[in-house]
């Protein structure tokens, strides 16, 4: 039976070494196994079997610990770790996708079983789109979500700025190894991101960036999110990449509106008459996260004035919640429609919400969220 540590190494040879289709071997065979330490017992003909390709029980021979020693020492003196797809810290929805990194470098906290949605854009933001971008990673870090993105320029950089002003979480994926400053200009963000957050990379320490990696890094953003939103994107833009690789995931894609004159919102405005969801504000995104990510929000989120709390303990109260506003009351069959509760499971959720001061029935069966007091 391997050790620990050896099995560690051997997680940190698959990181360094496995590529291209042998990575996607490898993914399954940890998958089904569930653990690298059943993956390393099995036989060449069940590593065969398992991983459907000839020749794959080569995975599973021990790495020479000599040739590791260097790789391990550098990783550990960023700071960093290797995981593997079946280790615990390993994103959950990542995992789920067609082509799922075996092995992640990572940088940071340990990742949180938090509801992850991705914020992503335009390098070159307009002012409106990097304050949209701080807005809405804001509010969604309040509540207790995840924010991951891509760590360039523009509004992945005002989306991981926001959401640790907040002291929320957030993961940038990066194109290059965890040991490469890129970009050279993000110097204080990156330390900030490694203290709140993590950085996360399929790619070996020592690896530059180069035009390849992104397409590929875009995937792992939307494979770690339940949601991903675009905020600012040219026609051509990378983040429109991140929007492909979150449908093809089956991960629903919001996007931000902007101007109909403006080349920067062009991508954008192109996802919303596709049929994306508009997203206005962290409400919005939150109104469209399963019950079961609701359950994982923080239980109260940060006071509004007042006192009220942002996020109810009850799944079903949040999603209504959400769906309610201060100004315009909304009836009941409306709220069924946007949230889609039952009518049995809406009524006792208002009456949650009544109880807990945080809505209000009005006259003609009109429902409202419950103004703070002043």
């Amino acid at each position: 039976m391997p050790t620990m540590r050896m099995q560690a190494d051997i997680v940190l040879s698959w990181g360094l070494r496995v590529r291209g289709t042998r990575a996607r071997t490898l993914a399954r065979l940890l998958l089904a196994t569930g653990s690298v330490e059943k993956t390393l017992g099995l036989s060449p003909a069940e590593a065969v079997a398992l991983g459907g390709e000839p020749g794959c029980e080569e995975l599973l021979v021990p790495p020479s610990a000599d040739g590791l020693a260097a790789a391990r020492d550098g990783l550990g003196a960023l700071g960093g770790r290797a995981i593997a797809i079946c280790d615990p810290e390993y994103p959950a929805l990542l995992r789920e996708i067609a082509d799922p990194p075996p092995v992640l470098f990572v940088r940071g906290r340990t990742l949180s079983n938090a509801p992850v949605v991705g914020v992503v854009g335009s390098r070159r933001a307009t002012r409106t789109g990097l304050e949209a971008a701080r807005r809405l990673s804001a509010g969604l870090a309040r509540a207790g979500v995840v924010v991951v993105s891509g760590f360039a320029h523009g509004i992945d950089a005002a989306a991981h700025a926001a959401a640790l002003d907040e002291d929320g979480e957030t993961w940038g994926v990066l194109g290059c190894g965890l040991d490469v400053l890129y970009p050279a200009a993000h110097g204080r963000l990156r330390e900030r991101v490694f203290a709140g957050g993590a950085f996360l990379t399929e790619l070996p320490p020592g690896t530059q960036p180069e035009p390849w990696h992104f397409p590929a890094r875009n995937r792992i953003i939307a494979g770690c999110a339940r949601l991903v939103v675009v905020v600012e994107a040219a026609p051509r833009s990378g983040s429109l990449i991140t929007a492909r690789c979150a449908t093809e995931a089956g991960r629903d894609v919001g996007a931000v509106p902007g101007p109909v004159l403006g080349e920067q919102s062009a991508g954008t405005n192109a996802l919303l008459k596709d049929g994306a969801i508009l997203v206005r504000d962290a409400a919005d995104v939150l109104r469209e996260l399963p019950d079961a990510d609701l359950a994982r929000l923080r239980p109260a989120a940060r006071p509004e004035a007042g006192g009220a709390t942002a996020t109810p303990a009850d799944p079903d109260a949040a999603r209504v919640l959400l769906a309610l506003d201060a100004v315009e009351p909304r009836p009941a069959d409306e709220l069924a429609a946007v949230t889609g509760l039952s009518a049995a499971r809406l009524s006792a959720a208002l009456v949650l919400l009544e109880l807990e001061g945080l809505a209000e029935a009005l006259p003609g069966a009109l429902f409202a969220r419950k103004a703070p007091r002043a």
